[in-house]
């Protein structure tokens, strides 16, 4: 099967994701999503990192995972796009394990678009329950005369212990280290700390 230029660029796009390019390019992308520019000389990360594009707002350049391997290879996207294409076995058509490779991946990265939402909602989520948990404190405990007060000093220390767990659960979810944020995923769902 042969392609045309268009479907091998789409057909390479399903086999080489953005992370893919960045990760074997070396970049490292910030918590804020952001990173150092691969087309200028960036002290700063001013490369914002999107779901399957780059954008750099100090150079005004970017562009999709065959762009990036462009990038850091010192190619032009024609010359990347046929190296990629030799990469994955497009020059004679696609080879079966391509194909069940393209299914893999595509599978693989519909279960990480998944689980990145799932982290991002838990740590919205979590945020407004602290937030709530400090409104409820204020309420318990309003002057520090309250402390005095028996029950209100028990709820305290409830109320306390809840905030800690909650801030270290968000610690976890807003680490770079995606096994860190799986784990602190599955321990807010243990806990009950996810409505």
């Amino acid at each position: 099967m042969h392609y045309t230029a268009g479907s091998m660029v789409q057909a390479i796009k399903g086999l080489y994701t953005l992370q893919d390019a960045l990760q074997e390019a070396g970049v490292r992308v910030c918590r804020n999503k952001k990173a150092l520019c691969l087309w200028h000389s960036d002290r700063t990360p001013s490369m914002h990192v999107y779901r399957e594009k780059v954008h750099c707002f100090a150079c005004g350049r970017g562009g999709d995972a065959i762009d990036v391997f462009a990038a850091a290879n010192g190619l032009e996207t024609k010359a990347a796009v046929q190296a990629l294409a030799a990469r994955f076995g497009f020059q004679s058509g696609i080879p079966p394990s391509a194909i069940e490779e393209w299914h893999r991946r595509q599978w693989q990265l519909q279960s990480e678009r998944q689980e990145e939402q799932d982290i991002e909602a838990a740590y919205w989520g979590l945020c407004g329950l602290l937030h709530r948990l400090e409104d409820i404190m204020r309420v318990v405990l309003p002057t520090p005369e309250a402390a005095e007060d028996e029950a209100a000093s028990a709820a305290a220390a409830r109320i306390g212990a809840l905030r800690s767990d909650v801030e270290a659960v968000l610690d976890g979810l807003a680490s770079e280290n995606q096994e860190e944020q799986r784990q602190a995923l599955q321990i807010a769902k243990e806990r009950g700390l996810l409505t």
